[in-house]
């Protein structure tokens, strides 16, 4: 299998309208990651950006490069779930070219909802990204069963008693959590 990152040219080698009613950003090659077998039920999208805006932290965008309109809101797991330690098959390992999860980004897809409270992340099928190679895939947690919903408002105001003195959640999210 051969996933090529480097741009061959200077030319851009697409284009993408990350929110729809702001300008499109140029992308390069070298930004697009590859996932070779698409991902369940998306099986031709294979080519994706991650987009970040500072005002929907810690949420982020994974937008499809050749289909109009497909993207998906993602999250960094360990920050609504501090303990996950998901477990990635040996095969899932050699697929993505991965010798350690040290050089991979872990991102769960969140599923909105109307209801904020009733906003959920997929932990038990995260997105592994091979950040040096530029490969990804939907992987299932190798003998594990995290929820496919997990509550992400829960998990954040539970963590947020946690941390404040007085013992009221906050209200708002914390801009300053890294990203993954």
């Amino acid at each position: 299998m051969r996933t090529i990152c480097k741009p061959q040219s200077d030319k851009l080698a697409e284009a993408v309208d990350p929110y729809s009613r702001l300008v499109t950003l140029p992308i390069h090659a070298e930004n697009i990651f590859h996932f070779p077998d698409g991902l369940p039920a998306f099986e031709n999208a294979k080519e994706f950006v991650f987009l970040c805006k500072p005002d929907t932290r810690p949420f982020f965008f994974m937008k499809s490069v050749k289909t109009p309109g497909l993207s998906f809101v993602c999250i960094d797991p360990f920050i609504i779930c501090p303990d996950y330690a998901p477990r990635i098959s040996e095969t899932d390992m050699k697929f993505l070219h991965l010798d350690s999860m040290s050089n991979a980004l872990v991102a769960s897809i969140v599923t909105p909802s109307r209801n904020i409270e009733g906003t959920t992340a997929n932990l038990q099928g995260p997105i592994i990204v091979n950040i040096q190679a530029c490969i990804c895939k939907q992987v299932i947690c190798d003998g594990q069963n995290y929820p496919v919903r997990y509550r992400i408002w829960e998990a954040l105001n539970s963590k947020d008693k946690k941390e404040q003195p007085d013992g009221q959640p906050q209200r708002h999210l914390r801009s300053d959590m890294p990203m993954r």
